[in-house]
């Protein structure tokens, strides 16, 4: 817990009670994907008392302190990641299961045509009917 708290400060956040808790929850299971609805059912089954808006707003919080990658399947659904390495994500829409895919394990060209300057960053979500 006194490592979580060092992070918070080392990205300029404040360890408040619920940033501390709400990631003990995110970050002691290893690298995964959540939504806000299951960190929220999550911060519920062990009795935190935190409403639906402090859980977007942690997870929006670790996000913009890089602590967190979002990935967005559909409009109506972000997907938080706490691995912020450099990966694309296959996501089994029967499941709704994200999966994370090396960039190794794929070849991506684009067309010199298509590109106007540098790329900074590829994301890509590969959506399967498993």
């Amino acid at each position: 817990m006194n490592n979580f708290v060092n992070i918070l400060r080392k990205h300029k956040l404040r360890p408040t009670k619920q940033r501390v808790s709400l990631g003990k929850i995110l970050f002691d299971k290893g690298n995964r994907h959540i939504t806000a609805e299951i960190l929220k059912n999550e911060s519920d089954k062990e009795n935190l008392k935190v409403s639906q808006a402090t859980v977007y707003n942690v997870l929006n919080d670790f996000y913009s302190a890089g602590l967190l990658a979002k990935v967005n399947i559909d409009d109506d659904k972000t997907w938080y990641d706490t691995n912020v390495e450099h990966h694309y994500h296959i996501f089994l829409e029967n499941s709704s299961e994200l999966v994370d895919i090396s960039p190794d394990d794929i070849d991506i060209k684009i067309s010199n045509k298509l590109i106007t300057g540098q790329i900074r960053r590829v994301d890509l979500v590969v959506k399967v009917n498993d």
